[in-house]
């Protein structure tokens, strides 16, 4: 799910009831939420010995803005307090909630789906509305993560208005500014009772502004309060009749005596609902705003120490360094821990940078300890010299231990970039919970220096001496939070990496995926990935002639087209050759580098194959089946690894396959002993296919021609996800998808790549 940038969020929790799950509350906001965001404390207390209590249990948190405001005053309050201070998004927050992966990327984007949504909520445990689609979940973390990870592949990006009710709840309300500029705030007549949330729907959908739900998304409810449940129960009649008097033009028309109430509003079904002329859609902010309230100046950041062992890694130590210098944590300071001079770049002129050198062979551990008892920090910071790290790594991180939510801090999440094959990979939040203790990368925790001091040492070991520490602060009591990292780290995976695994491989195959480059990575693609020589220097790219038989296919080849004309290989030519009934000559652009050739009489797609080539330019052939889907740069990633591999035939033996009209999507992985690669995606070079023409057959021509007897070289091409092959009922070849080799694979995933 793409994340939303540049954008003021601020987040309030309504704090009328349980307490004691404050900080779960907000442990779990810290923890899902890798979009930088303002955090609101909204106390609401329901009399004065409950204001004592609360305010007891807020002094836990003293680093945490609060935006106070009378004895119960109600949600509706709380609402206007929030958005009285300027931000372009709002979420309210229930407390005792506890927000999952992926939540607010999932409501924001379904937000940006349409100009008109303006108001967005998620799925949960518990509503009364369509909304709690999992009354079972149970609160253990396991349990909400995978509930999370359920969602997310059922219903992908899908969200649905709420109409005919406009019901969408307020446990976790997200509100765009300009909706509150539209309509104003929040009608607090309703007092501490329901409905003033519907209120808000309803006016906010009469100015132009649709509430959706956002299915995916997952936001636990704690059980019902039993004094709150009651004070609710009291208000539900007079708060009904109070919506019914707004919106009910019946009663607001109506002389004297007026229309009864109703058992029940339906909404949009009634002809009488909020209508326009009889309807207040603004309500001015109330007076007396919270905005002459300042909020207090937070304390100054304690200095924070990043350490970091290296041996013989000079040039990933300065990108290192740049990563460091780049952080927008106000106050650090970086120990390198090294063996030899040439472990370091030159010119290390930071004044915040001390290095110290320790015999050959030390153990990594050995070096994180000494780095530690230099350290000046209150803060310790794991800072690996070879991964990438955000600029809001430190300071995303730092927070949960400032407002004294944790001790320890590590991230999840994140991506592992394989270097030399320029490849990135993700992996299920089920898999990284099984590769790496605790559900954090060790390389990334950060925590209070006195967890060292009072629990011991590292381990004077090179492998999982991170893991071992952490998992002995856990045992003496230190609270771990797990923030996600797939906007702030990447895990490098080079020739030098102390844990050999296999990318795309380890431990469960089909729970990795290979992604495209984050952005989050475009100004530092370069060191990684250095460019190539210049043009000049480089003989000139070879044609790629591009073949595509054709038959009766009309709904399939303007899209076949239009895949060929964007990618951003440049020469290249398409041949379409059309032995169908229904001649597609209409559809084919002119264009001087698309031919097509009307085929007197029917032919076999290896017959066609065949003729496709010998009419080919180009040196390299490949095959550009007429009901597939190319990314624009696929014919690249074909050329490259066919030279880079000195190959005579390449493609891709792990294939994504689609059904649109099901919806449904595998991956199709070959485990056989003979080297393969699927027919639709072949590069080949033409004199290869002059020493082994296509069989004169219309299933399975493109296996007999990679397992010809002619002596070959067949590459496999890592890009898998520029490729995807579409399932339907007229494809040439049956597609057995209960068979072993064919894999499940979310269906939104794909359906992203190809947009």
């Amino acid at each position: 799910m793409p994340a939303v940038h540049h954008r003021q969020i601020l987040i309030g929790v309504h704090v009328a009831a349980h307490v004691q799950a404050l900080e779960a509350t907000l442990s779990s906001i810290f923890e899902n939420t890798p979009l930088p965001f303002r955090l609101r404390l909204l106390p609401d207390p329901a009399d004065a010995a409950q204001a004592r209590v609360l305010q007891e249990t807020l002094s836990t948190f003293p680093t945490l803005a609060q935006r106070p405001g009378p004895v119960q005053q109600g949600a509706a309050a709380c609402f206007n307090r929030l958005v009285d201070e300027p931000a372009d998004i709002y979420v309210f927050l229930e407390n005792g909630v506890r927000v999952t992966p992926g939540w607010l990327d999932i409501l924001l984007a379904a937000l940006d789906s349409d100009a008109c949504h303006g108001l967005a909520g998620p799925s949960t445990n518990r509503c009364w509305n369509e909304q709690a689609v999992a009354p079972r979940c149970g609160a253990a973390q396991d349990a909400l993560w995978d509930q999370a990870d359920a969602l997310l592949a059922r219903f992908g990006a899908a969200c649905v208005p709420l109409e005919p009710l406009h019901s969408l709840a307020d446990f976790c309300y997200v509100v765009r500014a300009e909706v509150v500029a539209a309509i104003g705030a929040a009608d607090t007549a309703y007092t501490h009772g329901p409905c003033w949330e519907m209120d808000y729907n309803i006016r906010a959908a009469r100015a132009g502004y649709r509430g959706v739900w956002a299915q995916a998304a997952f936001v636990h409810r704690a059980p019902p309060c039993p004094a709150q449940t009651q004070a609710q129960n009291q208000l539900l009649e007079p708060n009904k009749q109070l919506y019914q008097d707004r919106f009910c033009a019946r009663r607001s028309a109506a002389a004297p005596p007026a229309q009864p109430y109703h058992g029940h509003c339906t909404g949009e079904l009634c002809h009488h609902f909020a209508v326009p002329e009889h309807l207040r859609i603004f309500v001015p902010p109330p007076t007396g705003a919270p905005s002459a309230m300042p909020l207090a100046a937070p304390p100054a950041a304690p200095l924070l120490s990043c350490i970091m062992p290296t041996r013989a890694r000079a040039e990933f130590v300065a990108q290192a360094i740049r990563y460091f210098q780049r952080q927008d944590y106000p106050a650090l300071e970086l120990i390198i821990v090294y063996e030899d001079d040439t472990d370091l770049p030159a010119n290390l002129s930071d004044a915040r940078i001390r290095c110290v050198r320790m015999p050959p062979k030390t153990s990594i551990g050995a070096k994180r300890n000494e780095a530690v008892r230099l350290a000046q920090g209150e803060l310790i910071a794991h800072w690996d010299d070879d991964d990438w790290y955000g600029a809001q790594r430190l300071s995303q991180q730092a927070a949960p231990i400032l407002h004294n939510l944790a001790d320890i801090t590590g991230l999840n999440d994140v991506l592992f970039m394989v270097r030399a094959q320029k490849e990135f990979w993700a992996c299920s939040r089920a898999l990284f919970r099984r590769m790496f203790v605790e559900n954090v990368s060790g390389g990334t925790l950060v925590f209070r220096r006195s967890l060292w001091e009072r629990h011991g040492h590292y381990p004077a070991t090179s492998l999982r001496e991170d893991s071992d520490f952490l998992q002995k602060t856990l045992r003496g009591g230190a609270r771990l939070c797990r923030v996600s990292g797939r906007s702030l780290c990447i895990y490098v995976r080079h020739q030098g990496n102390t844990w050999k695994f296999k990318e795309g491989q380890f431990l469960q195959e089909n729970a990795w995926a290979l992604v495209p480059p984050p952005p989050c990575l475009e100004n530092d693609h370069g060191f990684y990935f250095p460019p190539q020589p210049s043009a000049s220097a480089l003989p000139a790219p070879p044609l790629v002639s591009c073949i595509m038989p054709t038959s009766d296919r009309r709904e399939f080849v303007p899209q076949a087209i239009r895949n060929f004309l964007a990618q951003d290989y440049s020469p290249r030519e398409l041949i379409v050759l059309d032995d169908g009934r229904d001649s597609v000559a209409d559809l084919i652009p002119v264009h001087e580098n698309i031919r097509y050739l009307r085929l007197d009489r029917k032919s076999s797609i290896g017959a066609k194959r065949n003729i496709a080539c010998e009419l080919a330019r180009g040196e390299l052939i490949a095959h550009w089946d007429d009901d597939d889907w190319m990314a624009p740069s696929w014919l690249r990633s074909q050329v490259t690894a066919l030279q880079d591999q000195g190959a005579d035939i390449c493609g891709l033996d792990k294939v994504y396959f689609y059904a649109p009209e099901e919806r449904r999507a595998w991956q199709y992985v070959y485990d056989g002993q003979a080297p393969w690669v699927c027919g639709g995606t072949l590069c080949y070079r033409k004199d290869f296919w002059r020493g082994a023409p296509f069989a004169d057959i219309n299933v399975g021509e493109d296996n007999a021609f990679v397992w010809a007897p002619q002596t070959k070289r067949i590459a496999t091409n890592p890009a898998q996800h520029l490729y995807v092959a579409r399932v339907h009922t007229r494809n040439t070849s049956p597609k057995d998808t209960l068979n072993r080799r064919w894999r499940s694979y979310p269906v939104e995933q794909i359906e992203q790549w190809m947009l």
